[in-house]
């Protein structure tokens, strides 16, 4: 078996649990993002996928979907606090200094985040409106 084929069902099953995670899908499962992380590592380890393509992929769903005030408050503040996991890797994996620079600049994302208040869900289900 090549080493693609061997790849491709955990590659699938990695993307389709970064969108249940980006979407919110099951906001009250956080073990999809323990889950998730752990696909990612054997896919980084057990496959020819970059581990820093995987850890920089990481970080960024967590991060994008803990910005995203159209998700529930407790799944953005989950995905906030695990998204140190990714970047600890990337640190580790920073070899070169464009890798060290861009390390630097999801840190200092992270370090100065602040969340915003998530959209109530009336507000979702009526649509927002200006009064």
């Amino acid at each position: 078996m090549s080493s693609a084929l061997h790849e491709q069902p955990y590659l699938e099953s990695w993307r389709w649990m970064s969108r249940q995670i980006r979407c919110a899908m099951d906001p009250d499962e956080p073990r999809l993002i323990e889950h998730y992380l752990a696909e990612g590592r054997y896919l980084a380890c057990c496959t020819a996928t970059s581990p820093w393509t995987i850890a920089e992929t990481s970080f960024c769903l967590l991060f994008d979907t803990a910005s995203d005030i159209a998700l529930p408050w407790h799944w953005r503040s989950l995905c906030l606090d695990q998204a140190w996991r990714p970047l600890r890797d990337m640190e580790r994996l920073s070899l070169c200094n464009c890798r060290l620079q861009r390390w630097q600049r999801y840190t200092w994302q992270l370090a100065t985040c602040e969340l915003l208040p998530s959209i109530p869900l009336i507000e979702l289900v009526q649509g927002f409106t200006d009064e």
